[in-house]
């Protein structure tokens, strides 16, 4: 029998959000910090509510040099807001972010979640703190319904999708 080949023609598509982000050098304790603006915004616009947008827990980092990792953080801040990510103790970097949520796990990441939201509104005045709202899926989920219970002072509304609700059953 006859082997037949072709061409397999690519359909693949080019992504239609191109992220544009600051990585915050410097951040207090070490935070590693994007924030991403909607695409064309400028601080003539004004001030914008602002979307936290973390995993924040272990074994993933969200905020990297490389522009794949905010492409959904971009399509959130073009629909208006000013999007914050942040990476602090629980997620990889120094053998002892790791360490430092061992039994507190909540407190710890949720701390440096605050924190990093205010260096980010150092860095950029266009971010408006009176309006903050938090989203997040699994442990970024768990941290999101965390975050508007226990700082309500500076969550005012979260998104928390599928959050981890047994901790016996994180990550199987």
């Amino acid at each position: 029998t006859a082997t037949r080949s072709g061409v397999i023609e690519s359909l693949a598509q080019l992504p239609t959000v191109q992220p544009s982000v600051s990585l915050l050098p410097g951040a207090p304790d070490d935070l590693r910090i994007g924030i991403l603006l909607p695409t064309g915004h400028t601080a003539e616009d004004g001030q914008l509510p602002v979307l936290l947008d973390p995993y924040g827990g272990p074994h993933f980092q969200s905020v990297m040099a490389t522009q794949g990792a905010f492409r959904e953080s971009q399509w959130w801040a073009d629909q208006g807001f000013a999007v914050v990510v942040v990476d602090g103790r629980g997620t990889p970097g120094p053998p002892s972010w790791e360490r430092a949520i061992r039994l507190q796990v909540a407190s710890v990441v949720l701390a440096d979640q605050v924190a990093g939201l205010h260096a980010a509104a150092d860095a950029c005045p266009q971010l408006d703190l009176t309006r903050v709202a938090i989203r997040g899926w699994s442990f970024g989920g768990y941290l999101a319904a965390l975050a508007v219970l226990d700082r309500p002072e500076v969550f005012h509304a979260a998104i928390a999708g599928a959050p981890v609700t047994d901790w016996e059953l994180y990550d199987t």
